[in-house]
């Protein structure tokens, strides 16, 4: 089981049984525990020190493991693309703007920053079963998808063993 909830205006939080990661912490986030915070947009303005008990941060590609979770960082034209391993829950984390990468074949989750130009063939090629969009273009991006009547969560909890027979999109705001 995976958390995946929008706690800042970019900032996102991945939540397993043993393991917390913030993703692109910014000025505006309120004070979170997390075991590591993973950096995506270096255009942001991210400020680490809103996040407390952090044990690493991960700004690049290789491969690490946090918390028996383990990530593998690959360096694409826009920037780097992650995959993770979580409580058996295999999810790739991003932006949608690269064409299908070298060892990112299929996933059952897809984590997107939809802030820029979105390309949706990266994500059918993914073969997801849940995407999960935040970011300034998430409606844009979820309308390209092939979503109508997309309603924003703040959270949205992934359960390996229900996770819907066809791609379901999701956005976070």
């Amino acid at each position: 089981m995976v958390d995946i909830s929008i706690v800042g205006d970019q900032s996102i939080k991945l939540k397993g049984k043993r393991v917390t990661f913030v993703i692109d912490p910014t000025k505006e986030l309120p004070k979170t525990p997390a075991d590591a915070i993973i950096l995506l947009d270096d255009s942001l303005k991210t400020d680490v020190s809103r996040v407390s008990d952090s044990r690493i941060i991960i700004n690049g590609p290789g491969g690490y493991e946090v918390g028996g979770a383990k990530i593998s960082g690959t360096k694409t034209p826009k920037g780097i693309l992650y995959r993770f391993l979580i409580d058996d829950t295999n999810i790739i984390l991003g932006a949608a703007m690269d064409a299908k990468m070298e060892g990112f074949d299929v996933c059952q989750v897809a984590v997107v920053n939809a802030n820029n130009d979105f390309n949706e063939a990266f994500i059918t090629a993914l073969e997801p079963k849940m995407t999960v969009l935040y970011g300034d273009k998430k409606l844009d991006a979820a309308k390209l998808l092939g979503a109508e009547n997309v309603a924003s969560v703040s959270k949205i909890t992934v359960v390996k063993d229900k996770l819907p027979e066809k791609m379901e999109v999701i956005t976070l705001g």
